[in-house]
Formats: structure tokens, sequence, C-alpha cells
């Protein structure tokens, strides 16, 4: 692979030759600054994460590994146990160890986040290197990850799998980089190094094998030789070990995103490519997120959903990549097969799982890590070209990308300090300081603590119960159907069920409390906690 583009001028030999040293120079300042104000300030947690945690804490009394403990729905006084099969075991196993040694969660949180950062950085260097792209570039594309809102987002707002994806993926591809000769040996890392991506999120098994089949089918004239066919029985055989492992070991015992069903999107097809090839394009700089906080933040409302700002970013995508195409063409033949090829693999998959109406969110984060794979070919693309409009059409994106990222943090860094902090040294979004205080007050270890059930509105809030037995629901979320559909049998000595303040008016506190079908609607006591309020009944 040549460095040098061939055919489109110096290029990067135009940049300063002081350019890495200082993009280097900034990438560590800010993964400093992003790391020391997450140690010092502490993050919050989102529910999902909040989840995997819970069950975390429950694993000492569960059976084996990855099993969690819940009430019993036929009678709460008992717990059954079940396989967490929705979210990947990586967000939650590897705080969880760090906390062992003495730190606390919040503090734990961020030395993971850190440490995946730093190797995501060094892999997708050494990953950026291999495919034989000039150090002036690489730098600038780092630079611009680095100030992205989806790289420093987990030093404030805690989004698990992601982070822990970003830091394994690259060294991941870099492997099979390596090895796309496909040698009968190269199934076996090829296998083990999915699993380590799954372990990392669940989506890890689509990029595998995506990677995989890519690589089989990026060399030159792969299409005419007879070799590309011995290259796909490999890839093949590995892609099979992969689905098959992860299917009977995972997919089978329990629920994930992709097995729950929900409804189409009214433009079906259209909006689904739309949105999967907008993402490859927006993913690596966030903008569908900047476009949700312009357009739909609920205080300031702009548009009824996101689609107007996809079917605007679509055909953005379609001319990046054609500029890249066309730019790269001589020089960087193999890697844009091989990147093309992977992201058109992850694409379908995803647009297959759309149309088969599952409840796969229509986020930019599924396309993050190959939106980066194909990131450094276009901004190669864009500042080596001789073309001002193209170089300075490209510098205003990615501008207002690293403005949006670097102003991002800093608000919910401020943010965060006026959330309270929670017992396990993270800050509580969705509860008050009050509520807090409340759960240490009632949950007292001892031979009762099995006897008291604490019910809370949302997972990461149940981080707050140390001894006694927890559950949770997504009450602010979940539509009041919903709520009014749910129902738990039995009675216990002690059950605390907390609800927001602002759910006592549209009916869902009152369908929550109701869910609990064995006590009386008249025999709570109410006890207002600021803007959440705790309902209790205690057996005397």
């Amino acid at each position: 692979m040549v460095r040098s583009f061939g055919g489109a001028g110096r290029g990067p030999d135009r940049l300063v030759a002081w350019a890495p040293t200082l993009c280097l120079g900034l990438v560590v300042v800010l993964v400093l600054a992003y790391t020391a104000a997450g140690a010092i300030v502490r993050p919050n947690m989102y529910s999902d994460s909040g989840w995997g945690f819970v069950g975390w804490y429950t694993q000492a009394r569960a059976s084996a590994f990855n099993y969690s403990l819940g009430p019993d729905l036929s009678d709460i006084s008992r717990e059954v146990e079940a396989f967490m099969s929705t979210w990947t075991p990586g967000q939650h196993v590897l705080p969880g160890l760090v906390e062992r040694l003495g730190m606390s969660l919040g503090l734990a949180i961020i030395v993971v986040v850190a440490a995946f950062s730093v190797l995501g950085l060094f892999g997708w260097y050494a990953l950026y290197q291999a495919f034989g792209f000039p150090a002036p570039t690489i730098w600038v594309t780092l630079l611009i990850i680095v100030c992205n809102r989806f790289f420093n987002l987990s030093f404030t707002n805690y989004s698990g799998g992601e982070s822990l994806l970003f830091g394994v993926a690259p060294w991941f591809i870099l492997m099979v980089w390596r090895l796309r000769d496909f040698r009968w040996f190269s199934v076996i890392p090829f296998v083990a190094g999915t699993a380590v991506l799954v372990f990392a999120k669940l989506s890890g098994i689509i990029i595998g094998a995506a990677v995989v089949g890519g690589a089989a089918v990026c060399g030159e004239r792969a299409w005419a030789t007879w070799d590309t066919l011995r290259k796909l029985v490999m890839a093949g055989i590995a892609i099979a070990l992969m689905g098959v492992i992860f299917y009977f070991s995972w997919y089978t015992r329990g629920v994930t995103a992709a097995s729950i069903p929900t409804t189409l999107h009214p433009d079906g097809l259209v909006f689904y490519v739309s949105l999967g090839v907008a993402c490859l394009w927006s993913a690596s700089l966030s903008l569908l997120d900047l476009g949700n906080y312009l357009f739909l933040n609920p205080g300031r409302q702009v548009l009824k959903s996101i689609d107007a700002v996809v079917y605007a970013f679509f055909p953005l995508a379609v001319a990046t990549f054609a500029v890249t195409c066309v730019r790269l063409r001589h020089g960087y033949g193999e890697y844009l097969r091989f990147a093309f090829a992977t992201c058109g693999a992850i694409l379908v998959v995803f647009l297959g799982t759309w149309m088969a109406a599952k409840s796969v969110s229509f986020d930019e984060r599924h396309f993050r890590i190959p939106a980066l794979l194909l990131f450094i070919g276009v901004v190669h693309a864009f500042i080596s070209s001789r073309s001002w409009s193209l170089r300075l059409s490209f510098a205003a994106v990615a501008g207002l990308a690293c403005l949006y990222g670097v102003t991002s943090f800093v608000t919910r860094t401020i943010a965060n300090s006026h959330y309270p902090m929670g017992d396990r040294g993270f800050r509580q979004m969705n509860a008050t300081a009050e509520a807090i205080a409340f759960i240490r007050t009632i949950d007292l270890a001892g031979p009762d603590a099995r006897k008291t059930l604490i019910f809370l509105p949302s997972p990461e809030i149940a981080l707050e119960v140390r001894n006694a037995r927890n559950w949770s629901n997504l009450a602010d979320f979940d539509s009041l159907e919903d709520l009014k559909a749910q129902a738990y049998r039995g009675r216990i000595d002690r059950l605390y069920v907390f609800v927001q303040r602002k759910l006592l008016g549209n009916g869902k506190a009152d369908a929550i409390l109701r869910s609990f079908v064995d006590y009386p609607i008249d025999g709570w006591t109410m006890v207002p906690l600021g803007d959440m309020v705790c309902f209790y009944q205690v057996r005397s």
C-alpha cells in the first residue's frame, strides 16, 4: 500500500511539519481534561447501564455468571433469576471489578472509560497507519474524534458498551486486515476476536462478521480470481462459527433488541436506507446527535421527528462518499473496497432488522465503528484536495462537530455538578437528594433486608439500595397502557414504591400502585421527597 496520494498532488505534504505534534498535544490535553473532569465531578448513568449493574450486584446470590435476581411476579416475597441477555456483560463487569479494588463505582467507570478511550485511540492510529495513510491525516482524524461528542460522552453520561467497543474494535479490524490472506489458522483468532467484541457490546457480532466478510473480497480484481473463492470459504466458516456460538450461547437465552417486535416506519425501506447511509456519514462526527439537539430538544422542539434531518443528510453522505472514492481510488483501492464492503454488510443487516420490525433504535451509534472505518478516507480525500471548496466544506462540518462535542461536554459536566451524588459515587440524574437520603434510612442491613422490597422508577436509582431487595421500571418512559398491564402479586413485610412527583397527575403513579394487586389502594402512605414521592405499606 503506497503512502502517497496517487495522482492528486502533494496533498498532506502541504500541511505544516508541526501539525502532527500539535494534534498529538491537543489529543493528550483533551483526554486528560475529560478524565480529570469526570473523576472530580463524576458521571451519571443511562438506564441501560443501570439495568446491567442491578444484575451485577445480585450475581453473588445467583446460580451462575450473568444471571440476575428479581422479584417473582407471582409472589413478590420470592426471587427468581434470569439470564441477562439484553445487555452485554462488559459494560458492568469491568467497572464492577475495578470497584472491588476499593474505589467508588463512579470513579471505576471513569477509569474504565479512560482506559478504553486511550486503547481505542492507539488502535485507530495503528489501523489507519496499516491502511497506508500519512501521519498528518491520521492525527487530524484522531483530533476530530477526540473533540467529538460520542468520544467524551461516557466521561459524563456512562453509555456502557459504546466506550468498550471503541477501544477493542480497531484492534480486531487490524487483526483481520493483517490476516486477510485467510490461511486456515486465521479462523480461530477471528472467532475469538469476535467474542471479545460481543463482550464489549452485543452488536460486536455484526461487526465481526462484516469485517471478516469485507476482508475476503477486498483484493484487486477479487471477483476474477479463484483465490477469492478460497477466502470466501474460510470467511464463511469463521462467520458460521461466530453465528452458531452466539446463537446458542446468547441469543436463544433471552430477549435482545433484535427479538423485540415493534412497528415499521411509515416510509419503510426508503427511510431505513436513508437512515443507514446517513449514519455511516454522520456517526463519526455525531451529526445526527447534533440534529436531535437542534431540532428535537423537548424545551424548544422544532421538528416532530428526525426524519427530515435523515433525508437531508442522505445526499450529503452520498456526495461525500463519491468524492472519497474518486479521490482515493488509485492509491487506496484495497482500503476502499474493504471499508465499503464492511459498511455495506453492516447496513444490510440493519436494514433486514428494521424491515423485520424489530426494536433496534434509530441511533447513529449503531454505525459508529463502520463510520470510523470510512472516516480516515473521507478526511484524507478532503484535506488533500486542491479544491478550496472541498477543504473549506470539510473544515466547516468538522469544525461544527468539534465545537458541538467540546461545548456539550462542558455543559454536561456543569449539569452533573448540580445532580445529587449517589452512595456509589456517581451522579443521580433522575433522583432527588431527598429520595437518596430516604433510601438510606429504609435500606437497613440484617435479617429484615430480604423482607424489604424497594421499587424505583429507573434502574440506576436502584443502585442506591445496598441491602434490601430492589426492582424498577422505566416509569417516565413506559406508556400508561403498559404500566396498567403490569401486575405484581403477593405481599412482603416492607414495600416502598418511589415515583416522580410529575407522575401523580398523569395517572402513571396510580397505575404503578395498583399493579401491586394484593395491596389495598387506600393503604398507601405518601412521603414527599422533593420532585419525587415514596409510597409505602409496612406490615406490622
